[in-house]
């Protein structure tokens, strides 16, 4: 029977090429589609067949896409759930839009996220620049339509014109695969097609930009190689042995006003820490103020010594917590005459790995 089914999709399906670009019609087969291990399944539902995902991925196996439109329908349930396409997928590394099926109506229905060496940074990126406040239908199929075109891209959601604008697409730009998901909850894929095109163009319109806070530190030191949050977490000293043989690079804030630690690394579940340094040079000894904001733990050490801690982890305060990134949490730093090293230990749990700071201009002290 499942034979059958897919050779039915196949027929129903068909790859045809229209006006100088490839319009890929996905027929559910095991030449087109590369399904994982568990969660992901070919069968009909609502009278089509269909792509069931829940807690699996499928990845279309037949193109590269960078430029162009990738639609799709879906059927989800009133229930707790995330579904939606990755492309450009690099080595981990790629463009995500997925669709929250329990937030039906509210902002963050949706959203938009960079993912980075196999991490997502929704923490990072929660405003109406990046998700849009969408009622769905359930248990029918939504058309849904991603018109992408270099750093932009529109999103269409059962609608006419744009639901919502993204104008600056934060992940890999070269060409990659594309691959669709679903958790929590049975998410049906029907109707795909995939278009490469690099003369499309986008229609929408994104939210302005907030501008960053003047005080804002707009580029950190990170260590290139992670590190056991055992090693710093509960430690009242810094071990100078995690810094030797460390290769510093500099990362600069995206418009988030974070540094997106994910570009740096990847990390394991254990080995899942990265030092972040900064240094501030005082003509005379003073105590000065430090803002700073972190996913999803960090240890502050001020010249080696411990100072702060934090926890901000997903669900850790109360079950509504969602582990932003902002400027919540401050510490006064007791500079001494000369250079102080600033070293944040920064621990990613779920949900983006990033560290923001700000300082508000003090004299006798500079930030290198």
């Amino acid at each position: 029977m499942k034979i059958l089914l897919k050779k039915l999709m196949t027929l129903a399906w068909v790859t045809t090429v229209l006006g100088g670009f490839a319009a890929y019609g996905q027929g559910f087969d095991e030449g087109n589609w590369q399904l994982s291990d568990e969660g992901a399944e070919f069968i009909d539902y609502l009278e089509r067949p269909s792509l069931r995902l829940n807690g699996g991925v499928a990845e279309f196996t037949g193109a590269t896409f960078k430029n162009g439109i990738i639609e799709f329908d879906v059927a989800m349930e009133d229930k707790r759930g995330f579904a939606g396409v990755y492309f450009r997928w690099n080595d981990n590394s790629a463009e995500y839009f997925y669709l929250r099926a329990h937030m039906s109506g509210k902002p963050d229905a949706n959203q938009y996220t960079p993912r980075f060496n196999g991490l997502a940074g929704w923490q990072l990126y929660h405003s109406e620049r990046f998700s849009t406040p969408t009622q769905y239908k359930f248990n029918q199929w939504i058309p849904v339509k991603l018109v992408v075109k270099d750093n932009k891209m529109d999103v269409y959601i059962d609608s006419e014109t744009p639901s919502l604008h993204i104008d600056n697409l934060m992940g890999p730009s070269a060409a990659g695969g594309v691959r669709f998901g679903g958790a929590r909850q049975n998410f049906h894929f029907s109707n795909i097609r995939i278009k490469h095109d690099d003369s499309v163009e986008t229609v929408g319109a994104a939210p302005e930009r907030k501008a960053l806070p003047e005080n804002l530190i707009k580029s950190f030191q990170v260590a290139s190689l992670p590190i056991a949050a055992t090693a710093v977490e509960a430690q009242a000293r810094l071990d100078p042995s995690l810094l030797a043989g460390q290769v510093w690079q500099t990362l600069k804030v995206d418009e988030s006003g974070a540094a997106n630690l994910a570009r740096v690394s990847g990390r394991t579940r254990e080995v899942n820490t990265l030092l972040v340094r900064k240094t501030l040079r005082a003509d005379v000894a003073k105590t000065v103020r430090l803002q700073y904001g972190f996913s999803d733990r960090v240890t502050v050490f001020l010249n080696g010594q411990a100072i702060a801690h934090g926890d901000d982890t997903y669900q850790t305060r109360d079950y509504r917590h969602l582990g932003t990134v902002g400027l919540y949490d401050s510490v006064f730093l007791p500079l001494r005459t000369g250079d102080n090293e600033v070293v944040f230990a920064v621990t990613e749990g779920f949900g983006g790995w990033a560290i923001k700071a700000a300082m508000d201009p003090v004299e006798n002290v500079s930030i290198h």
